[in-house]
């Protein structure tokens, strides 16, 4: 049976018409009693006339009854919004326990995802650490006898060989320059991967770091009908801060991806200024090859990991791919981004940004006087050479004429007396720069006309070839240094900075005596050593290990000690720390070097750690070893 809709309403009304009944009829008969009257409908009657306030008593349950009504329907709704009030709590108290339920759930799951992530990153870091371990032990286990390939080669070519001796000493030497590369290659790009690539900051010089790069691939081009040259704004500053030595293993593989894939034509290296901003500096660096070029399918795949063009790419050129992606992640570690422009046959353009800081330092290059108001006559078929040069000598204040045909000089030759100075090209159709210094020379003698030759390396082999000169100067040309080597024809020498360095090498070559040790355990290594040192005119004792290097250094008063970390009884850092604890007992304390295999950054920064001075990687160059005793002893000391 169905609940009334509202209880207390008919409950309340009823309990007051009861009320109102029952009180009348208890009333009527007390005053029934008090009167002494008999129960009768009579004396009722007479009762009720005898006194109006019977008449409101018995009104009474009207009354009340209706106010027992208004009473219970408040009531009634009282309760029902209580009840939907309770049922409303209820519903959301089922709610926020299923929702409690929930976050209970995600805050166990997240729980769980959070160690599952420690345990991960954890296990990440581990196998960083070991990557790192490996990568150490590897470049440490390859470069040792690499060390000996490139070393022993290179002293052998400097040697007195047959011309097929020399070639296979040549072969084996490249051979280990080019394993020395991709082995660098590698094992930059594991550690770019793997977190462990940090970029200095340093103030440098553009001009250096081009001509620097230029130095370190031209050796590549020779043989080749190919111009290496260089344009830097005049809207670049002479210095910025950054990463000289990433920014230099960039144009490096950039430029020598060009000259590899150029038969001939020539190889720009320009720098512009993109932005700039209060103390910042966008550059942009380009590239640009008159080569093979790059089919536009292709492109968009160039700077991923060990893509080339095509496997007869590979086979033709060689190469792994990484350079491209290795300079990919370079740039954008430097803040910036790099592109390729290329047409197929017509060459390749390969454009790159870095962010550096600014700098106020100027490039200190003092225009020599006597330059000034010199005529002088360029002969050179490449645009952008005659362009540059131009530039350059017309800085010097000399009025210069420019020829891009050397028919063009020798239907001139009776102007010529006109001129203070001719530079010419080496490389050109026709005729080269030794037939038109030819005839030239039967016109005018080397006073009447100076004459500068603008050649490779390997282009100049006879006295005889060099008598039609005053000056010859081996491409690629250092714009810092063109115009003192100018003033070299007109006699006014004070010397420029590379023919100073020559000087003091052979100075200390001739009598810079040094007390080196060794520290090597490795026989081969040591004979390659010692045979650079030996080439600088140096001799040096040997160590085998840590402990052996103690001793000696306690009886010896050296110079220097060249110190090996990888040694066994004991290593060449812990021989490091007691060598320089106990400097007030050893008759000297010497210059403690690394040289060592162990190429990573981590263990140059360990060596420096221990107190050693600087830092020598394996393969060793004579040339390495040279400035580093030129660093340290320099002649004048």
């Amino acid at each position: 049976m169905r609940e009334p809709e509202y209880p207390n309403t008919l409950n309340y009304v009823l309990m007051g018409i009861g009320f109102g009944f029952i009180f009348p009829v208890v009333a009527t008969v007390l005053d029934m009693r008090i009167h002494d009257l008999e129960f009768t409908m009579s004396s009722v009657i007479r009762i009720q006339t005898m006194d109006p306030l019977h008449w409101i008593i018995d009104t009474a349950p009207l009354f009340l009854g209706i106010l027992a009504g208004i009473a219970g329907f408040r009531k009634d709704q009282t309760d029902s919004v209580n009840q939907h009030l309770e049922k409303i709590v209820g519903e959301r108290t089922q709610r926020l326990e299923k929702k409690n339920e929930l976050l209970k759930s995600e805050i166990t799951q997240r729980k769980k995802t959070e160690e599952e992530l420690i345990k991960a990153k954890d296990e990440a870091e581990a196998a960083a650490r070991a990557k790192t371990q490996f990568l150490s032990t590897m470049s440490h286990e390859i470069r040792t006898p690499l060390n000996a390939v490139i070393g022993m080669s290179g002293l052998l070519m400097d040697t007195n060989l047959e011309n097929e001796q020399k070639d296979f000493a040549q072969t084996i030497n490249k051979s280990g320059e080019n394993l020395l590369g991709l082995i660098n290659n590698i094992l930059d790009y594991a550690k770019i991967e793997s977190g462990k690539m940090d970029l200095e900051e340093e103030e440098f010089s553009l001009a250096h770091v081009i001509e620097d790069v230029l130095d370190m691939v031209s050796a590549t081009s020779i043989g080749r009908k190919i111009e290496l040259v260089y344009d830097i704004h005049k809207d670049v500053p002479d210095f910025v801060v950054g990463d000289t030595t990433r920014l230099k293993q960039v144009l490096v593989n950039l430029v020598r991806n060009a000259i590899k894939f150029t038969e001939e034509g020539e190889v720009v290296i320009s720098i512009r200024n993109k932005k700039q901003e209060d103390e910042n500096i966008q550059l942009l660096f380009e590239v640009k090859d008159t080569g093979i070029g790059i089919p536009e399918n292709r492109i968009g795949e160039l700077f991923s990991t060990f893509m080339q063009v095509d496997a007869s790419t590979t086979r033709k050129y060689g190469g792994t791919g990484l350079g491209l992606a290795i300079c990919k992640r370079l740039v954008e570690l430097m803040e910036g981004d790099i592109w390729v422009e290329s047409e197929e046959g017509k060459g390749s353009s390969f454009n790159f940004t870095i962010k550096a800081g600014t700098s106020t330092k100027k490039l200190e290059l003092s225009i020599p006087e006597n330059l000034e108001n010199k005529k002088v006559f360029i002969l050179d078929d490449n645009d952008t050479n005659l362009y540059i040069l131009r530039a350059q000598c017309e800085k010097a204040g000399m009025s210069v004429t420019t020829y891009d045909d050397p028919s063009a000089v020798i239907k001139d030759l009776e102007n010529l007396k006109e001129f203070d100075m001719g530079i010419l090209d080496m490389h050109m159709p026709e005729k080269n720069g030794l037939q038109v210094a030819e005839e030239i020379r039967n016109r005018y003698s080397k006073v009447e006309l100076p004459l500068v030759l603008l050649s490779s390396i390997m282009d100049l082999s006879g006295a005889e070839q060099r008598e039609k000169f005053n000056l010859y100067l081996t491409k690629p040309i250092k714009q810092t240094l063109l115009l003192h080597n100018l003033e070299r024809v007109f006699g006014d020498i004070k010397g420029i900075l590379r023919s100073k360095e020559k000087e003091m090498y052979q100075e200390f070559r001739a009598g810079k005596q040094i007390r080196i040790l060794l520290a090597e355990d490795n026989t081969i290594n040591q004979k390659v050593a010692s045979k650079m040192l030996e080439r600088l005119g140096q001799n040096c004792d040997i160590a085998g290990n840590g402990v052996e290097a103690i001793e000696m250094v306690k009886l010896i008063a050296y110079d220097l000690v060249l110190m090996d970390m990888e040694m066994p009884v004991m290593d060449g850092i812990q021989a490091t720390r007691e060598i320089l604890q106990m400097s007030d007992t050893i008759p000297q304390k010497p210059v403690i070097i690394a040289m060592t295999a162990n190429a990573m950054e981590e263990d140059k920064k360990r060596c420096l750690e221990a107190g050693m001075e600087d830092f020598l990687a394996k393969p060793v160059k004579v040339d390495s070893m040279k400035e580093m005793l030129m660093k340290w002893f320099p002649v004048s000391s």
